[in-house]
C-alpha cells in the first residue's frame, strides 16, 4: 500500500484567475474578483492506494500528530487493508510517521513497513502522481469550489471517481521508476 498526504489550495498555485471579457469590460464588477491571502486556504488529505483499490480519502484537520495519525488513519484504514490483502505499507518520512508511538503501533499490529526509506531519495511514491490527477480533476469542475468546504467535498467526490485502472497504471510503473533512478544514479528522472 502506497500512502501519503497532500495539501490542496482553494485557489490555483500561481494565484491568477482567468477571466474572459470583452475589450471594454476591464473594470466591470462581474469581470473582477477580490484576491484572497494565502490562496484562500487549503485542505489537507491522506490516502492510500493498492493494486486492488483505494482507501477512503481522509481529511486532516489541523496538525497531524503521531497520535492522530494512529487513531484517524492507521487503525481505521491501514490496519484492515494490510491484513485483509497481505500487503506491505509504504509511508514517507513525515514526523508523525517516524514517531516512536507510530513505529510501536505498526510493530505491535504486525503491519509490515517498507524500510528504510532514505530521507533525501527521489520521490517514487506513485500516489504523488495521483495527487496531481486529483488536483486537475478538481480544477476542471465547473463551477470551481469557492469555499474550503466545497473544496473538501470536491476532493472526496473526485477521489471516489478516479478509475482503479489509473491507480493500477501508476503502481505498474514502479519497476520502470526504480530502474530509471538506478540508471540516473539517484538523480532526477522523467518520473
Amino acid at each position: 500500500m502506497f500512502s501519503g498526504e497532500s495539501e490542496f489550495l482553494l485557489e490555483s498555485q500561481d494565484g491568477r484567475k482567468r477571466v474572459f471579457r470583452r475589450v471594454n469590460e476591464r473594470f466591470v464588477p462581474q469581470c473582477l474578483s477580490q484576491a484572497r491571502a494565502f490562496g484562500g486556504g487549503s485542505v489537507m488529505v491522506w490516502g492510500g492506494i493498492t493494486a486492488a483499490g483505494k482507501t477512503p480519502l481522509v481529511t486532516v484537520h489541523g496538525n497531524l500528530t503521531a497520535r492522530r495519525y494512529i487513531d484517524e488513519i492507521l487503525r481505521p484504514h491501514v490496519f484492515p487493508a494490510i491484513h485483509n490483502q497481505g500487503l506491505t505499507f509504504m509511508q514517507d518520512n513525515a514526523s508523525a510517521h517516524r514517531a516512536r508511538i507510530t513505529n510501536q503501533f505498526l510493530y505491535e499490529n504486525n503491519i509490515p513497513v517498507l524500510h528504510p526509506w532514505p530521507p533525501y531519495s527521489p520521490d517514487l511514491n506513485p500516489i504523488e502522481h495521483l495527487w496531481d490527477l486529483l488536483d486537475r480533476r478538481v480544477r476542471m469542475r465547473q463551477p470551481q469550489p469557492q469555499t474550503l468546504l466545497q473544496l473538501e467535498r470536491a476532493l472526496h467526490e473526485e477521489w471516489d471517481n478516479i478509475p482503479q485502472q489509473a491507480v493500477q497504471r501508476l503502481i505498474g510503473s514502479m519497476r520502470r521508476r526504480c530502474q530509471a533512478v538506478i540508471l540516473s544514479r539517484g538523480h532526477h528522472t522523467r518520473y
